[in-house]
């Protein structure tokens, strides 16, 4: 999946707009409209800060997960221990090898996991 597919599915399916809360960082969030709650961040950090013997920069989307499914989803291919978030609860995955479907059912789950009702 492209950066460019993958926001087009988030602002199709959930009517929101990237934020920017940070002005010196190149990342950005998505909210919930109501709560104003995270459920995923996209943020273009070192492939080496992931442990990958790489030395480029990669596109990596932050997404909660229920802690029951982490250490399964961590087995996946480019599915990562969150980088720069609580590792128990959300997992980083590198948008270069994102299956379109698979990553459609991990923003939903991250979208319902970090909902509150009034967001639903």
């Amino acid at each position: 999946m492209t950066k460019k597919q993958a926001l087009e599915y988030i602002k199709g399916t959930y009517g929101v707009d990237e934020d920017y809360p940070w002005e010196e960082l190149d990342a950005f969030v998505f909210r919930h409209r109501v709560s104003q709650k995270w459920f995923c961040l996209f943020m273009d950090i070192p492939a080496n800060r992931l442990g990958l013997e790489e030395d480029t920069s990669i596109t990596v989307i932050n997404l909660k997960v229920p802690k029951a499914m982490r250490d399964d989803l961590l087995w996946e291919e480019g599915i990562y221990p969150a980088y720069h978030m609580n590792k128990r609860h959300w997992i980083s995955l590198d948008l270069r090898k994102a299956d379109k479907r698979m990553l459609e059912v991990l923003m939903d789950m991250s979208y319902k996991a970090t909902a509150m009702k009034k967001d639903l």
